[in-house]
């Protein structure tokens, strides 16, 4: 009988045995052969499992921020289709966010939150976000204003004209430019609407009219006359801030965001201390849903704050 070492404890061991008798790894003929760890004797097991978990993602949304009706603090909804977007929903980040915003950044997630019934159907939901979205803006909005200790400008007063009497020329476009300011601040604003398309006829380039009759088609709700010729005197004076603030807040108030962030940044680049077009824009990011960038405005506010009282 021959003696042959064992790799594993370096005893000497039987040629003739089938394992070490000191350390127990197995013997193979004239070779020692390693006996093999649990994890590299499962690895395989392991892989296929990992393998099986990652493809059941494929096929299931997990929804948390829920209680689901079993108790659990998650729920599983089964996917229209295999696929890993959207694998893992946040209701509670969902939900906290206007419905428009979380329909463009959440699409399925949506959908599934809403056949689960953890959400309301999109009116539903919209309703009652825009809601709390309004309340929430209205009192922001009077403590701003409260702040600035400013007194409260009616928009007839924004009306832009000359100041010099009107016994002029009766075809001058000024004349009619100021007769339209006076039919809109005495409540005319039919008048007022007609007075300024025909200063606009006399001169097609004054921006002062098209902003003048912007501003009566608002008082009068028709939003997208408003908008039609904010953008006509932009066109014509683009670094005219006023007609470029009211379109942003009317682009708002129709709920297209992007562009009145676009024309309350406008405004910003050339008077980047204007407080209350950095509120106004910060407030389209909030009702966005774009938090951080709502946060960086209302960081800008307290730095012109700051440089207005060191100033003063």
């Amino acid at each position: 009988m021959a003696l042959i070492e064992c790799k594993e404890c370096k005893e000497q061991v039987s040629d003739k045995a089938k394992s070490c008798p000191h350390c127990g790894a197995q013997v193979k003929g004239h070779k020692v052969i390693k006996q093999k760890k649990w994890h590299e004797r499962t690895s395989v097991t392991l892989c296929v499992a990992a393998i099986l978990i990652i493809l059941a993602f494929g096929f299931i949304h997990v929804i948390t921020g829920v209680v689901s009706p079993f108790g659990l603090p998650f729920d599983i909804a089964l996917k229209k289709s295999f696929g890993y977007s959207e694998t893992f929903v946040n209701a509670k980040k969902i939900t906290a966010i206007p419905y428009t915003a979380a329909k463009i950044k959440y699409p399925i997630s949506c959908e599934v939150l809403q056949r689960k019934e953890y959400v309301e159907s999109g009116k539903v939901f919209e309703t009652r976000i825009k809601h709390e979205l309004q309340g929430n803006m209205k009192k922001w909005q009077a403590e701003f204003k409260k702040a600035l200790n400013k007194p409260e400008q009616h928009w007839q007063d924004q009306l832009k004209g000359e100041t010099k009497a009107l016994e002029r020329e009766p075809s001058d476009a000024e004349v009619y430019n100021n007769r339209g300011i006076a039919s809109a601040k005495s409540g005319q604003y039919e008048t007022a609407i007609s007075d300024f398309t025909r200063a606009i006829k006399r001169i097609p380039g004054l921006a002062e009219a098209y902003y003048n009759r912007g501003l009566v088609y608002v008082a009068l709700g028709q939003l997208n006359q408003g908008v039609s010729d904010f953008t006509k005197a932009l066109e014509i004076k683009p670094r005219f801030t006023e007609a470029c603030t009211k379109r942003g807040h009317l682009y708002f108030a129709m709920d297209q965001y992007d562009q009145a962030i676009s024309d309350f940044t406008k405004v910003l680049e050339i008077d980047p201390m204007c407080a209350e077009v950095c509120f106004s824009r910060c407030i389209v990011y909030y009702a966005k849903g774009e938090y951080d960038k709502a946060w960086e405005d209302v960081h800008g506010l307290l730095c012109a704050y700051r440089i207005s009282q060191e100033s003063a």
